[in-house]
């Protein structure tokens, strides 16, 4: 099934609203938004003049100027009710600011795993539809850590690049993109600073979940964004808000489905529902207990579900939570039994707890709602089938081993109850266990160990269950997939929604913290039928008739839901009427003030001068490259790979003895199991086109000509691994090949005066003797020792730190090499000294082939780079990489023997 793209006016108008702003600035070009090397946003309005097409906008949209917050912050916020599709609309923005505007950079900024995934399913969903529209598709794809190759695309790259990342990316100064300490840096900064060059624009989803802390604000600020636009539907920071689509205007225009609050409550049975034996404590004394109980807080009336000190028999528990609901709740009886080893706490109005059970209430609560879910789900399940639209039916749960684990309460609720409703709409037929298994599914945040969590930790350790769930969701929407029940924990029920959710209900066993726009949400939007088109209702249908329709089954914590929901409306929009009917702690170092100070010497002065007039010449690149001869030698080496049989192997020691000496044994033979792995040709295609950057088509003539693919079956991920090595050393070796530098007769000017910099002491160093100033700055250890050798070196004459601005120019981006350095030496036949030129690349390895050491972007520019000096002749002479000043020395004095 393939979600159609639907011209919604609601839409359109939120996405005019944001275009707009920029209305009158001038168009971003290749030539007016490039500056060495780095692609950016450039905005040509000033401040008045933006603010001026603001409040135009906000006379179209009919908000006034009180309510939308004028603010000269870079921020605007767009407001929509959820369900109506704002993922969809600002990824549409992104279209329409490139079309309109030239704008190339943008970061969709997210506050979870979950939303995340859900934002690339979209770009997926509608890539191709939107492709026709605009001619051209964006680069839009996760942050990760461990692909700066892709940052650093995004960095450069002419063409649209999206950047999904979630806060958590670079919310402190140990994360990768904050380091200023590394070997693969971007131009010599730190990546969040190269980032900021971008002037990116910032699309933050739902930015009152975190986004708005002190220290959220200060990283947010280092990514420089251009504007921050805001995309929620409960704002909790409002400037310059442009467009609003309020919960009562989408429920009246029919843009998101019709609510019913179905609520499941016991009568006189309100407190055992709100019990549960925390701790007991046996021993010295009488037995004593804790219980997790509601308590009043009488000052501000409000109710915390929470555990109390230690109880002891006869103890009042309406006196010791301040809650009049438990007056009637006095413990008389705390008892261990000898059969079970469990203990009882009983009342004296009879209730008993029992300890590791929830009370009884509660669970006959949860049947209660579940049987109502299962009727609500069959009867609008055969009215939705005929028209082509299949029913999912959502039950939160705010534990999951309730679902889970080895007394799975809610689980076998289901099954039970299921079973018993099964026959009523299926003529007296019992389902079988298969298909009672088989129409559940679940996502669940799990940890690396296999475990279960019951909080969004674990997404962060493990993310497969959210991409399976948020990938298969045009597949869970197809009546031939049996899946209807999805089970998931409550805190975790933003990120994920489905249009064909018809009902929810919310097994908890305390009071839920989740928004209640938040929890409806899940399920609001309008339904899609098999073909993937959205089926409305007509705004005057009969309720009878009604389509859309989300039934809401909380349970008895939940009975002040409409009230509840009516403040959060009453919070944000200031009426009920809104509503719808129904780290690393390092702080960094010191800096202080350093003045860099020329070295006064007239010998190396004058050295200095001759050797900048040789190495200042400039160059430009040409490059030729025949993608036939790389598809040919591609596939050549691929087809050359081996993988070791995939095996399971059992092994057998018969133990004699085992000693501080040693052990004895006697090996007893092994077995190896060779195992299938299933793995697609186009999975292959596109793990591939993902680590090298090729086209689809390119691989694909790459990977016909293949004549080892049993060899791919074998271990598919070590396969692609390989292959992707290959491929990229062959693209890296072409491209080297067809590489040319010519001079351009142009020169960089000798600028080289007294200088100051704030800067911290660990990133400079004193050079007096032959530093062309007498400190120089460094970036790493390895620079700061090589920086210690040459100043400390008899022949060398001169060096220094090269320029940031003194720059090579390669196909993937300007290269900044690191040391320049004269270096002296007499000819023993005639006593003539002669100087000698060298620039310097220093890495922490002295190998080109190191490729622990060395990422494949910098043996590139290195590669690059030798071409370039060549074209200066034998004057200037480049030795990379370099990691210690001895070696360098050993490797200039056999470039000089050669010459002298």
């Amino acid at each position: 099934m393939i979600l159609k793209l639907e011209n919604l006016k609601y839409q359109e108008d939120a996405v005019k609203s944001v275009v707009k702003i920029f209305e009158g600035t001038e168009k971003n070009t290749f030539d007016n938004s490039c500056k060495e090397g780095i692609r950016s946003n450039i905005n040509t309005l000033s401040l008045d003049e933006v603010e001026s097409n603001i409040k135009n906008i906000l006379l179209e949209n009919g908000i006034s100027e009180e309510v939308a917050n004028l603010s000269n912050d870079k921020d605007i916020c767009v407001e929509m009710e959820t369900g109506t599709g704002k993922t969809l609309v600002y990824v549409k923005t992104i279209y329409e600011l490139f079309k309109h505007h030239g704008f190339t950079k943008f970061i969709i900024l997210v506050p979870s795993v979950a939303i995340r995934q859900n934002i690339i399913g979209t770009f997926k969903s509608f890539n191709t539809q939107l492709e026709s529209i605009y001619g051209f598709k964006p680069n839009a794809f996760e942050y990760d850590s461990k692909k700066l190759q892709k940052v650093t695309q995004f960095i450069e790259d002419q063409h649209p690049q999206v950047m999904i990342m979630t806060l958590a990316s670079f919310n402190s100064e140990d994360k990768i993109l904050n380091q200023a300490q590394r070997e693969d840096l971007f131009n010599n900064v730190p990546f969040i600073d190269a980032i900021g060059q971008c002037n990116p624009i910032i699309i933050m989803d739902e930015p009152q979940e975190g986004m708005d802390t002190d220290n959220s604000i200060k990283q947010i600020a280092k990514l420089n964004p251009l504007y921050k636009i805001r995309y929620s539907a409960t704002h909790k920071v409002m400037k310059n808000l442009l467009y609003r689509l309020t919960p009562y205007d989408s429920y009246k225009e029919g843009l998101v489905k019709k609510i019913e609050v179905l609520t499941v409550t016991e009568k006189n049975d309100e407190a055992t529902l709100k019990i549960e034996l925390s701790e007991i404590q046996f021993g010295k004394g009488d037995p004593k207990v804790k219980l997790k109980a509601w308590h009043l807080n009488k000052s501000t009336n409000k109710i915390d579900f929470k555990v109390t000190g230690w109880l002891n028999q006869n103890d009042n528990l309406g006196d010791k939570t301040n809650n009049p609901s438990y007056l009637n709740y006095t413990i008389s009886n705390i008892n261990k039994s000898l059969k079970t080893g469990l203990t009882t706490v009983t009342f004296s109005n009879g209730t008993e707890i029992l300890e590791k059970q929830i009370s009884g209430g509660l669970a006959n609560i949860w049947a209660l709602q579940i049987e109502w879910l299962i009727h609500r789900h069959f009867t609008k399940s055969q009215k939705l089938e005929s028209k082509g639209i299949k029913c999912l039916s959502l039950i939160f749960i705010d534990r999951v081993s309730n679902y889970m684990g080895e007394n799975p309460i809610i689980k076998n609720l289901f099954v039970e109850k299921y079973k018993a409703i099964y026959s009523e709409y299926n003529q007296g037929k019992v389902p079988s266990s298969e298909h009672i298994q088989s129409i559940q599914g679940y996502y669940f945040a799990q940890k690396a160990s296999g475990e279960f969590a019951d909080n969004e930790g674990g997404v962060k350790e493990q993310s497969k269950i959210y991409e399976l769930i948020l990938k298969g969701k045009e597949e869970l929407l197809t009546l031939s997939n049996p899946v209807q029940f999805v089970f998931s924990h409550s805190a975790l029920g933003v990120g994920w929604d489905n249009p064909n959710v018809f009902n929810i209900a919310t097994l908890n066993n305390s009071y839920s913290e989740i928004k209640k726009r938040q929890e409806i949400g899940r399920g609001l939007r309008i339904c899609v039928n098999q073909e993937g088109q959205r089926i409305y209702d007509a705004l005057d249908v009969d309720d009878n008739e009604r389509i859309n329709q989300l039934t809401v089954i909380p349970n008895e914590t939940y009975e002040t839901f409409v009230t509840q929901y009516q403040e959060e409306i009453k919070s944000v929009y200031g009426t009920t009427n809104a509503g719808a009917g129904m780290t690393h702690t390092h702080k960094g170092d010191a800096m202080d003030a350093v003045k860099f100070k020329r070295n006064s010497s007239a010998e190396m002065d004058k050295a200095f001068r001759e050797y900048w007039t040789a190495l200042a010449k400039k160059t430009e690149y040409t490059i030729a490259f025949d993608e036939e001869n790389l598809i040919t030698s591609a596939s050549e080496f691929i087809s050359k790979i081996t993988i070791p049989d995939f095996v399971i192997e059992a092994s057998s020691h018969l133990i004699h003895s085992i000693t501080e000496e040693g052990r004895t044994d006697t090996f007893g033979g092994t077995d190896k199991v060779k195992q299938k792995s299933y793995f697609t040709p186009l999975d292959l295609i596109e793990e591939l086109s993902e680590n090298t950057g090729l086209s689809y088509t390119t691989l694909f003539s790459i990977v016909t000509r293949l004549t080892n693919l049993n060899e791919m079956v074998k271990n598919p991920p070590r396969f692609i691994h390989e292959a992707s090595t290959i491929i990229r050393n062959v693209e890296l070796d072409k491209m080297i090949r067809g590489l040319d530098y010519n001079l351009t007769g142009e020169s960089y000017p000798f600028d080289f005066d007294d200088f100051v910099k704030n800067m911290p002491a660990t990133r400079f160093v004193e050079t007096p003797n032959k530093g062309v100033f007498d400190k120089m700055i460094i970036d790493s250890d390895v620079e700061r020792n090589f920086s210690l050798g040459a100043d400390a070196a008899a022949e060398v004459v001169c060096f220094l730190k090269l320029p940031s601005w003194y720059k090579i120019s390669t196909p993937i981006g300007n290269y900044e090499p690191d040391f320049g350095l004269v270096m002296k030496r007499k000819n023993l036949k005639n006593g003539n000294e002669k100087e000698f030129y060298f620039v310097i690349e220093t890495k922490g390895t002295n190998d080109i082939n190191d490729k622990s050491a060395l990422t494949e972007s910098e043996i590139y520019k290195i590669r690059c780079a030798m071409k370039h000096f060549e074209k200066l002749g034998l004057e200037v002479h480049y030795k990379a990489p370099v990691k210690e000043f001895t070696y360098f020395k050993t490797e200039a004095d056999k470039i000089i023997n050669t010459i002298m």
